[in-house]
């Protein structure tokens, strides 16, 4: 059998290709079952998923098609960019998942029926810690200012900036 991939984005020096995406959207349903508060979700919101999810599954073969697609979807590109590049900054902070706290997540998808997908093994998929380790850096950077308030909307612009900020930091590029 051979599979393909196509690559869509490169941000700073790392290229985000189909699958990757992919990977992504079944990461994000897995968190958004396992934690109904996850900030993630919460920031790019669950029509984030569902647009995702159409996006996969509209996703053209062709190079000529897939050059309109990508340009007809320019708000869906503009999000899954900023998703990409918070994944790259929290994984530049290194922040790592405790072996513990794997462990309950493991549990948790378990006992939730939440996207065993990702369960690799007795751990999980590097991709889906790799997301995980940015809701810890969310919940890290601006926990604090939602205990006050409670409502993430309080803190959303907090975030809009911090991601504008990384957009302008980090290099991107199209591949149309």
């Amino acid at each position: 059998m051979v599979s393909s991939d196509r690559f869509l984005i490169k941000v700073l020096d790392r290229t985000v290709s189909f699958q990757d995406i992919n990977f992504q959207l079944r990461n994000l349903k897995a968190l958004n079952c396992l934690y109904d508060d996850s900030m993630v979700v919460q920031f790019f919101e669950k029509s984030f998923i569902k647009d995702l999810d159409g996006f996969v599954k509209d996703f053209p073969q062709g190079d000529d098609e897939v050059r309109r697609f990508m340009h007809s979807r320019a708000n869906e590109l503009k999000k899954i960019r900023y998703f990409f590049k918070m994944l790259r900054y929290s994984e530049d902070q290194k922040n790592e998942m405790s072996p513990k706290l794997a462990q309950v997540i493991r549990e948790g998808t378990l006992e939730q029926k939440c996207g065993a997908g990702v369960l690799h093994k007795d751990t999980l998929k590097t991709n889906f810690i790799g997301l995980f380790e940015l809701e810890l850096y969310l919940r890290a950077r601006y926990g604090g200012q939602l205990k006050n308030n409670n409502k993430f909307e309080s803190i959303r612009p907090s975030i809009e900036l911090f991601v504008e900020s990384l957009d302008k930091q980090f290099g991107h590029e199209y591949y149309w």
